[in-house]
């Protein structure tokens, strides 16, 4: 319990992704006057760090299900193009790029253009657009609440999951016309992860570069971890009472400045001690960053990236009563986010470094070991020795030891247009797999070929899914002799070939009143129907944004409590 709670303080100073000399105040000396100069909301990120350079940008705003406003780039091609995205006609393949925690899209773009990812990536003929998560300097808007509103940090990566990610999928994938290729840092591999296992833009990602991939944080690790679940379990408390985690907030700073002046501590660089050995930064660059970054995300956000250490799984926000938990999921303990679910024919490419305190190589093992049963050449692993967690984003020879790779992976995928597209069905459309769905006649309705998928969207714990082997078991309802089964409450189920398929609610007696359904699929060369947009199907109520703030502050006083005692243990031996 200890070590797990010196993660979570890790967590916590991941606020200080910077050079840090200890003298006066820790996070003054950071920060001070550079941050409020360069947060000025009304200069947009193409206006300061893109057009700056001669490549054409624009800015558009995308509103989440849930009432977010997000920020987001596009660099529509190369410096010195003739057309703004058209190239002459030709459709110029997407890329979505997508920062980690604490930090914007502007951390993409800190190097010169020669070695910025967004900017290589313009200048090799791709349609580049910069994703910014709620809560950052650009993306503090709400449709009815305000940034000072606790209501309005009421969310965790659960909620980027659901909401965010998707939001920006369907926005860029209207725009672009063809599937998307991605590109995650540290929580946006996180993000990423969690969504396709849940059967989410399975529909329109053409292939995933994950850096520095997060899945697992068991083996994160670092000293000064130690000595702040040894010493400063009071800050905590008061960080827990915060509903916005700001970096840069006096209580952090408090923090900060107590935990650098701890016997034994070495504050004189916090990049390296929080994040691993970065090789290859220079002044200029981290100079840039500190103009600009960190920035903010939710206490419940950096709570449940503990959970995720502590849990040593993938799983939703854990509400820390088994109650409350039942109350959100349907089930005691909150569901795991499978990544079994992840189309196995999903290019995918991971790149990780030796050096990485976050994103720890035992914990990548850990990561590939659940995609083992991935299509053979469909996964790409490059594992760079002296990287550690900074260098993937801001490195001076990032472009040759990464971004080229990537580069060259996406170069390797076919052009996807909507048009070529098979068709992903969410079953029941809004209403979902339920015993209240008319399920065949939702099935009737649809025109199923080789290639769809079928989502399954229920209530983990209440349902589930199992295939059923003829018409016969079908009609009587024997799920005793089921040819699958399925129970994480999003399941994907790809149609490989025509013929008849028999699909049934494996929970006792659920069958036989009525949920169940069979469908046709014809040959993939027929017509298909327009899919269903996974915005139909009503979102997780783990993703609820009216989830009582009462509940938030019970579970954190549970957390305080298990702090409190890993310091008394630290403290006895």
């Amino acid at each position: 319990m200890a070590a797990v709670w010196a993660s979570f303080c890790l967590l916590i100073l991941l606020a200080a992704l910077s050079p840090h000399r200890a003298y006066g105040s820790a996070w003054d000396s950071l920060f001070g006057r550079k941050q409020d100069a360069a947060a000025d909301p009304t200069v947009g990120i193409c206006a300061s760090s893109v057009v700056v350079y001669g490549y054409p940008c624009q800015e558009f705003e995308v509103t989440t299900q849930d009432g977010y406003i997000l920020s987001l780039q596009r660099i529509p091609e190369g410096r010195g193009s003739d057309s703004s995205g058209g190239g002459g006609g030709i459709k110029k393949p997407p890329v979505l790029i997508q920062h980690g925690v604490l930090v914007d899209g502007v951390t993409w773009l800190l190097n010169s253009p020669d070695r910025n990812l967004p900017l290589i990536l313009a200048d090799n003929g791709f349609d580049v657009w910069i994703a910014n998560t709620r809560g950052t300097r650009f993306s503090r808007r709400h449709t009815s609440m305000d940034p000072d509103d606790p209501k309005f940090w009421n969310w965790s990566w659960d909620e980027l999951v659901a909401f965010d990610l998707p939001a920006v999928f369907d926005f860029v994938y209207g725009k672009a016309g063809q599937k998307i290729n991605y590109v995650g840092h540290s929580q946006g591999t996180l993000i990423a992860l969690a969504s396709l296992s849940e059967g989410k833009l399975v529909d329109q990602m053409k292939s995933a570069a994950l850096l520095s991939p997060i899945a697992y944080l068991s083996h994160m690790k670092t000293a000064l971890g130690v000595a702040a679940a040894k010493t400063f379990v009071g800050e905590i408390t008061t960080l827990f009472g915060l509903a916005e985690f700001n970096p840069k907030g006096d209580p952090e700073t408090q923090y900060l400045d107590a935990l650098c002046a701890y016997p034994g501590v070495d504050c004189y660089d916090l990049l390296q001690a929080v994040t691993g050995k970065n090789c290859c930064l220079n002044s200029s660059t981290i100079d840039l960053f500190l103009e600009n970054e960190p920035q903010s995300t939710s206490t419940k956000n950096m709570v449940h990236l503990a959970q995720t250490v502590r849990g040593g799984k993938l799983a939703k926000y854990n509400y820390g009563r088994p109650d409350y938990n039942l109350m959100h999921y349907g089930e005691f303990n909150p569901p795991v986010y499978n990544l079994a679910n992840i189309p196995h024919d999903l290019p995918l490419f991971l790149s990780y470094g030796g050096q990485d305190a976050l994103s720890d190589p035992r914990d990548v093992a850990c990561l590939l070991d659940g995609l083992k049963l991935h299509d053979a050449g469909k996964l790409t692993v490059q594992y760079v020795e002296n990287y550690a967690h900074a260098d993937f984003i801001m490195g001076l020879n990032a472009k040759d030891i990464v971004y080229n790779q990537v580069t060259a992976f996406f170069n390797q995928q076919p052009l996807l247009t909507k048009e070529t597209l098979a068709a992903q069905h969410v079953v029941g459309g809004s209403q979902g797999w339920e015993q209240s769905t008319d399920l065949n006649s939702w099935a009737s309705g649809q025109k199923f070929k080789a290639g769809d998928q079928l989502v399954f969207k229920y209530t983990s714990g209440l349902h589930s899914v199992v295939e059923l082997p003829n018409e016969s078991a079908y009609k009587g309802c024997d799920t005793g002799s089921a040819l699958d089964s399925k129970s994480s409450g999003s399941d994907v189920v790809k149609l490989t070939k025509a013929g008849t398929r028999y699909f049934a609610c494996g929970t006792s007696g659920h069958c036989d009143q009525g949920m169940k359904m069979k469908i046709t699929t014809v040959d993939g060369n027929a017509p298909s129907s327009p899919s269903s947009s996974s915005s139909d199907a009503s979102p997780p109520a783990s993703t609820s944004a009216t989830a009582s703030s009462s509940f938030l502050h019970s579970a954190l006083s549970l957390f305080v409590i298990a702090a409190l005692s890993a310091t008394l243990l630290l403290s006895v031996f």
